[in-house]
């Protein structure tokens, strides 16, 4: 069983945190190299194989699209707690609150999706530069739109938070990312 401070196998990373998931999956936290304090988030599907892939924002937008299409009431409650958990809201608090009326939803459990995307908002908060003054006009008038707040000091995460506000209006997931410009190419590419 790994721990706290032991190498995640085959990235020669550190651990830094673990959170042990109800399904038996692992979230981990690793040391990463873009600044002192980034890090990166890897999930642990398989504990005895050590099987696990790196979720990105891009895998829980298709994820809450397929919650919408199946039932946009309780995906609502999807996207609120999301929100809360953005806005610094303890992840066990708001699992509390919406564990029930999220139920029998499609796809990744509530749990991982707060826990995970908690921490890859966190990310996009450190390794945050800038962005021009166009974009953060269009990101605060789609936050308006749907009467989200932005939390002081989330600047990074916006933009991966604006990708489910576009999703809970109705926008196909495919078409919110490329909205945001984001990187949705394969790590590795198959060569023809």
């Amino acid at each position: 069983m790994i721990k706290v401070g032991d190498y995640l196998p085959r990235t020669k990373k550190r651990i830094l945190e673990i959170i042990n998931l109800s399904n038996h999956w692992l979230l981990v936290k690793t040391e990463n190299s873009k600044s002192k304090r980034d890090f990166k988030v890897r999930t642990i599907t398989d504990t005895i194989r050590l099987k696990y892939y790196t979720p990105k924002h891009a895998h829980f937008a298709i994820d809450f699209y397929g919650k919408y299409c199946r039932n946009p009431e309780k995906s609502k409650k999807v996207f609120l707690a999301l929100i809360e958990v953005w806005h610094k809201i303890p992840v066990n608090k708001v699992l509390e609150k919406y564990q029930e009326t999220t139920t029998g939803l499609p796809g990744y459990t509530l749990e991982y999706i707060l826990y995970a995307m908690n921490w890859i908002l966190e990310q996009e908060d450190i390794n945050f530069t800038k962005r021009s003054d166009k974009l953060q006009k269009k990101l605060d008038e789609k936050f308006k739109s749907v009467n989200i707040s932005v939390p002081k000091n989330r600047k990074g995460s916006q933009l991966a938070v604006s990708i489910f506000c576009d999703i809970f209006k109705g926008i196909h997931p495919v078409e919110a990312l490329l909205q945001a410009n984001i990187d949705i190419t394969p790590k590795f590419r198959q060569k023809l």
